[in-house]
């Protein structure tokens, strides 16, 4: 089985490698990947990725073969005041005691976008309101990931874990103005030390780079992401219930979280200033950024974090902070004999904040 994996990722890293020589490089077209977790690990930071194993695209493959247990997921997510939304459902499933595997269907859904073309210039150059000439559309991604992951077991203290996983991606933009088709390769890594509750992983997005195919005219593709994660899980008689802690290192490959802008393209060719000079509240054009080799101690202080307090396996409370959506915090509540479990999440965000739902049915 192993082999097998190795000849499909050799065979897609040369094919990515072919289409992208005839493709432009884009560092954030990949970014609304961001929006489809799961509420569980989005009440956590979006930190877990050494524990809750799931079918979604922000998932580590690695852990599809190291638990045993299979179930499947349905959430919802609106965000910014319902401008726009998510949906995912997800499942997961052991075929034996050392591989498992998972799959998703993932779709963004962002309506009532207008198109003022047709509204008439007034004497003053301004375009005149006319509700009536406005015509509407919307914009959509449809996200399928499917993965798979083995387990290794070193010594009885110590599991390891493999997995890959395959993206395919559909973006239909507004006023069927163009069609986006995307396939790309990720791959996880685990590595479990049961006997103190300490699990480490290391994780690749776009391990072949995303590429994204618009017209024949136009294709691009995405860099690859590379996070650690580190987390501590343990049972507490004192306290019953059980406790854990999760971490998930920024992006070691670029400067996540920041951007940079183009000031010519953006403000005309023939202007030169700064974003500091022309006092604007963009970002800036010279970004100050955590990286990883300048300011080691601030580059980790910038990931993500997130930690889960669960009672008897039934009822959970979680908290978590992460550089987009800074504090978030959620619960979850296990019935019908902890098989069917709903999990609810909050994100705080600068902009508005956002709330997801999901219900699991567990077997």
């Amino acid at each position: 089985m192993i082999y097998k994996i190795l000849l499909l990722l050799i065979f897609v890293l040369g094919l990515n490698a072919n289409q992208n020589v005839f493709a432009d490089a884009k560092y954030y077209s990949d970014n609304t990947r961001e929006l489809f977790y799961l509420p569980k690990v989005s009440a956590e930071g979006g930190a877990d990725i050494v524990f809750y194993k799931n079918g979604s695209p922000q998932s580590n493959s690695a852990l599809l073969g190291i638990d045993s247990a299979s179930e499947i997921s349905l959430s919802y997510s609106s965000y910014y005041q319902n401008v726009f939304s998510t949906s995912i459902i997800s499942y997961y499933g052991m075929i034996d005691e050392r591989s498992g595997f998972g799959i998703s269907i993932s779709y963004l859904y962002n309506p009532q976008i207008p198109n003022t073309e047709d509204l008439d210039i007034g004497n003053d150059g301004h375009p005149i309101y006319d509700p009536t000439k406005i015509k509407y559309s919307s914009e959509s991604i449809i996200y399928f990931h499917a993965g798979y992951g083995y387990k290794f077991i070193i010594n009885k203290r110590i599991n390891a874990g493999i997995g890959i996983s395959l993206n395919a991606t559909r973006h239909k933009l507004p006023f069927n103005v163009f069609k986006g088709y995307g396939i790309g390769i990720d791959a996880g890594s685990i590595l479990e030390f049961s006997k103190i509750g300490l699990r480490v992983a290391l994780i690749c997005d776009n391990l072949t780079t995303q590429y994204t195919k618009w017209s024949n005219e136009y294709s691009e593709y995405a860099y690859p992401h590379l996070r650690f994660g580190i987390g501590w899980m343990r049972e507490i008689p004192y306290i019953a219930g059980r406790l854990m802690a999760v971490y998930k290192s920024l992006d070691i490959l670029s400067n996540e979280g920041a951007n940079t802008t183009n000031m010519p393209q953006l403000f005309g060719a023939d202007t030169q200033y700064s974003a500091t000079e022309q006092n604007l509240n963009i970002p800036q054009d010279i970004p100050k950024t955590a990286s990883l080799f300048k300011e080691p101690l601030l580059y980790f202080l910038s990931g993500n974090i997130g930690v889960e307090y669960m009672i008897k396996d039934v009822f959970s409370i979680r908290f978590g902070h992460n550089v987009i959506n800074n504090l978030t915090f959620g619960c979850g509540l296990a019935v019908f004999k902890k098989r069917l479990i709903f999990d609810f999440a909050y994100l705080s965000h600068e902009l508005a904040p956002t709330y997801q739902i999901c219900v699991t049915y567990k077997y």
